[in-house]
């Protein structure tokens, strides 16, 4: 029995939106110049074929469904608002490190994802915010150089 497009449509669907957005940022990375393109296609291209590789995932679970798709199809049943969750989260993290920059987006975002979403402890949330902030200074900031952006509140 193929599990239904109403069931699994929604897991496509944001496989292809991301395949789409994936596209975008390539195409757009390739427009910059030599030196500050590197990065952002490198990241383009392994983001287009993770969400390709997704794509393919999402494809075989409609066609091929597993035994607990057959025996339990109303636990298959996807929430739709869940699903685009990841798309908030991700809107979140935009608009503070637009008006934040780096160095406050980086710990703000990743405490509350991991409070509220993952639902992990107020000490495992602070450490690992506190680790993620360390490690995008320790890397782009002091060794690669790069001047982070500082968000439209502190002149960036």
């Amino acid at each position: 029995m193929i599990r239904s497009l109403r069931t699994g449509g929604p897991a496509l669907a944001i496989a292809l939106i991301l395949a789409v957005l994936a596209i975008v940022a390539l195409v757009t990375a390739y427009s910059y110049s030599r030196s500050s393109g590197l990065f952002p296609i490198f990241i383009g291209w392994i983001f287009l074929a993770l969400t390709l590789f997704e794509v393919v995932v999402q494809l075989r679970a409609l066609r091929h469904p597993t035994p607990s798709d057959v025996a339990e199809p109303a636990a298959e049943k996807i929430d739709v608002l869940s699903e685009f969750g990841g798309f908030l989260w991700l809107g979140l993290m935009l608009v503070v490190l637009h008006a934040a920059g780096f160095l406050i987006a980086t710990p703000v975002f990743v405490f509350a994802f991991l409070r509220f979403a993952a639902r992990r402890t107020v000490v495992q949330s602070v450490a690992i915010a506190l680790l993620a902030t360390a490690f995008v200074y320790v890397v782009f900031a002091w060794l690669l150089d790069y001047e982070l952006y500082a968000g439209v509140l502190f002149g960036g």
